[in-house]
């Protein structure tokens, strides 16, 4: 029965783009895992040549690089070729080619990249929490959690209405057209440079496109009709927000939320709480099985803390070190358990985990919050591993709270390891990286929004979808698309057009 409930919430995995492998029309890809915007987002490097820094004094530029490549992530997975050029590891572990349909409670476990953006980015969200309420008072933080859900749930319905592929059945030149002046009204709202008078009328014509429209279906305007990835980022906003209000006093009382989320969860079908399952005021807009993603937050509200009070770490031999075990890490998670391998990638990240606790003992206050975040990692990982048997293992769809907890402990490893790179060879692409994570509202979805339309209007469309013969090609059209994203993001941080929410 939890299997069911768990479908309605796991739907990114498996949009209706799944049921053709040529299905980038809409960037309703398997892969398209999202994260957005959280409060406080933090900045990233600047580098010589690289977009022009915001104003932003104290942002954590790992943070930044960590939403970044979540970001990069959820686009490249969305736009490389469906087909059987491409190893199954390249997309969903529940939706395998070729075929790429999904078999629902009865799907493989494993664990794939793509796997992995999501929990990254509602780290990553979790963890700008604190660090946005500094100053903040308990209204003015429980306001903005409030604010900030009700926004991205309004986003998550717009977004969806506006993709040409929604707005006509077969679309044309003017549905495009729309999808670009829809990512115009959308910059005009949040960013918050825009007049107030420009951002009414933008925020009148959004309306209007959304109640004159007929859509490709001829039933106008549903609510029904979103993008269930921003709708589970917007229940994680409020509700991670106003959790961290509630609890800034009593952080454990975080976890025995998360244990209670897992307890209903799991209750038999004769348990009253299981009646808590169905109950929502508005089925579109919250579900209950939503909350557990409260398991990948709340770590993140935990690190944010940290973040918030520790020092920066100093750059040191043993931090870089730090890094490649890191990463190694990620990368033997990844492999053992898509290969099912469990039992040695259980003893083999144990024995990692120990080992960069070796590595930071002796490093004192030079270490900053490494050491407690990869402590964080180590709880996170080993309880994960442990309990993957259960619920038939690891899954993103329908996800196990084995998933939640790995995937939360991958992302901390990822920002570890985007921490011990700083000022190495690789500065000029983590500042990259970090510019694309201090945008990522506009990076989600330029590319459904902007590069696609901007492709058929100029008849390019056809060769770039004609980019799937094989395995070099499938992955250019990714890299191609991931780029002209990329690129859009850049230009808007030069010129300081970052949307806000």
């Amino acid at each position: 029965m939890q299997a069911a409930h768990s479908e309605a919430l796991d739907a990114p995995g498996r949009q209706a783009a799944l049921d053709a492998p040529g299905r980038q029309e809409a960037l309703d890809a398997p892969g398209r895992q999202a994260a957005l915007d959280a409060p406080g987002r933090q900045a990233a490097l600047d580098a010589p040549g690289r977009q022009a820094a915001l104003d932003a004094p104290g942002r954590q530029a790992a943070l930044d690089a960590l939403r970044g490549l979540a970001v990069l992530g959820m686009v490249l997975s969305g736009s490389i070729g469906f087909g059987p050029h491409l190893p199954g590891w390249m997309y969903h572990a529940q939706v395998p080619p070729p075929l790429f349909r999904f078999a629902g409670a009865n799907a493989l476990p494993g664990l794939t990249w793509v796997d992995l953006v999501f929990p990254a980015f509602l780290f990553a969200m979790g963890a700008a929490i604190p660090l946005a309420a500094r100053g903040q008072g308990v209204l003015q933080g429980a306001w903005t959690a409030v604010r900030r859900g009700a926004l991205l749930l309004g986003f998550a319905l717009f977004v969806e209405h506006m993709k040409a592929a929604r707005i006509s059945s077969t679309p044309e030149p003017w549905a495009q057209g729309l999808s670009l002046l829809a990512f115009v009204f959308l910059g005009l709202m949040l960013v918050r440079a825009t007049p107030l008078g420009l951002r009414l009328a933008a925020f009148a014509g959004g309306a209007a496109l959304l109640a004159l429209l007929p859509f490709a279906d001829g039933q106008g305007f549903k609510p029904q009709r979103q993008d269930i990835i921003l709708v589970v980022l917007a229940n994680m906003a409020l509700f991670g927000g106003l959790l961290w209000w509630a609890t800034r006093r009593w952080p454990m009382a975080r976890w025995a939320v998360c244990l209670g989320v897992v307890a209903v969860m799991l209750s038999p079908p004769e348990a009253w709480t299981r009646a808590w399952l169905d109950a929502t005021p508005a089925g579109w807009a919250y579900r209950f099985v939503f909350l557990k993603y409260l398991l990948v937050v709340v770590p993140g509200l935990w690190l944010g803390e940290v973040l918030a009070r520790a020092p920066e770490p100093a750059p040191a031999a043993r931090h870089a070190a730090l890094a490649g075990l890191a990463l190694a890490l990620v990368v033997l998670n990844l492999v053992g358990l898509y290969t099912r391998a469990t039992g040695w990638n259980a003893l083999l990240s144990t024995l990692g985990l120990a080992a960069g606790c070796g590595l930071l003992r002796g490093a004192g206050g030079g270490a900053g919050w490494l050491a407690p975040a990869w402590r964080l990692a180590s709880l996170l990982m080993l309880v994960g591993l442990f309990i993957e048997p259960l619920q038939g293992g690891i899954r993103k769809d329908p996800s196990t709270f084995s998933y939640q907890l790995v995937g939360a402990g991958c992302a901390v490893l990822l920002l570890v390891a985007l921490q011990g790179l700083q000022g190495s060879r690789v500065q000029a692409f983590l500042a990259f990286l970090a510019g694309q994570g201090r945008n990522p509202l506009l990076a989600y979805v330029a590319g459904s929004l902007c590069v696609l339309p901007l492709l058929h209007l100029s008849g390019l469309h056809a060769a770039w979808a004609g980019l799937n013969t094989g395995w070099f090609t499938a992955l250019l059209k990714g890299l191609l698309f991931t780029g002209a994203v990329a690129a859009l993001t850049a230009c808007a941080n030069r010129y300081r057009w970052v949307w806000r929410s």
